[in-house]
């Protein structure tokens, strides 16, 4: 085939994809900002638009046979639209959530590919509790854990004993390792439950402290593990979040971590995410959690993966 037929097929194809964009969805136009931004700069380079829409901008036509999502009051449809990348979507009424699958349900079927589509319609909110449910049920390590629904139950519990103390208490929501709390004794332990909402008792985990200070975040892209980055806690503070001052640093993934990440991935439905392990002294894995909508600037910085430029090829590849 001749040279000028080459260019104008490519120029055919890239106008196409230029008619199309990804379309971002957050709460707020500062929520995930450095993530859409860095996306919106790769996709650029590559001739294809982002744009950032609001869930609240969101609008649906529900008719038999004629599903349509708006934004904005525009459209989308596979003619515009490349694919849909949700950060997170949380309200207390869970209003968004449902829009976000609601919209999933609507375009997928129309060609319009959606990131970590299959894991959202399989769980529409998936806390740590509902984690460790999937995770056992399929056989994946996870830190010694108890759940109860009332203060009598932790009270009368012998967690210490079990467990041994320090014991670690986590809201099931995480809140990127703000509502990790550290117990040395059973007095600390007491005095925070007595202080807690009965009705919140059930939404938080009561795990097995590990002395280890850090843990390993290993990103996924296409359902599978980019790379890995060692998240270090500094000095008292015992958690190792990016966010909370951990040190990051870039971490290469054994055969044995990568197979576990990419099994956590194909299980929960992730495109895209971060996987969390954590190890014991002895150097056994531990799952701690999944992040459906992880950042990741300190992976990047710590790494220099270019988790935008895979997020936007992984959405182009769809088509």
């Amino acid at each position: 085939m001749c040279r000028q037929k080459l260019l104008n097929i490519w120029f055919h194809l890239k106008n196409k994809i230029m008619k199309r964009k990804i379309v971002t969805f957050t709460m707020s136009l500062r929520q995930s900002q450095f993530e859409v931004d860095r996306l919106e700069g790769e996709a650029n380079k590559m001739g294809i638009e982002v744009n950032r829409a609001l869930y609240r901008e969101l609008s649906f036509d529900l008719k038999d046979g004629a599903a349509k999502v708006f934004v904005r009051g525009e459209e989308l449809t596979a003619e515009n639209t490349l694919g849909l990348w949700f950060r997170v979507a949380g309200t207390r009424s869970g209003k968004y959530t449902e829009a976000r699958n609601l919209v999933i349900r609507i375009l997928r079927g129309k060609g319009v590919f959606c990131v970590n589509e299959k894991g959202y319609l399989m769980w529409t909110r998936m806390g740590k509790i509902a984690q460790h449910g999937v995770f056992l049920e399929n056989n994946i390590p996870v830190v010694p854990t108890m759940v109860f629904y009332t203060k009598e139950q932790v009270l009368q519990s012998k967690i210490g004993e079990e467990f041994g103390w320090p014991v670690i208490a986590k809201h099931e929501r995480g809140y990127q390792g703000k509502s990790v709390r550290r117990f040395e004794e059973r007095k600390e332990l007491e005095k925070f439950v007595r202080k807690i909402n009965e009705k919140n008792v059930g939404m938080f985990l009561w795990q097995k402290y590990l002395p280890t200070k850090w843990d390993i975040r290993a990103v996924i892209v296409d359902g599978k593990a980019i790379g890995g980055m060692k998240r270090s806690a500094v000095g008292e503070e015992f958690r190792s979040n990016f966010s909370l001052g951990g040190e990051v640093e870039a971490w290469k993934l054994s055969d044995d971590e990568i197979k576990l990440a990419e099994k956590v991935a194909n299980v929960c439905g992730l495109d895209y995410g971060g996987v969390d392990i954590m190890k014991d002294e002895k150097g056994n894995n531990y799952i701690l959690e999944i992040n459906r909508q992880c950042q990741f600037q300190g992976f990047e910085k710590a790494t220099g993966i270019n988790v935008a430029k895979r997020v936007v090829e992984m959405i182009a590849n769809k088509k």
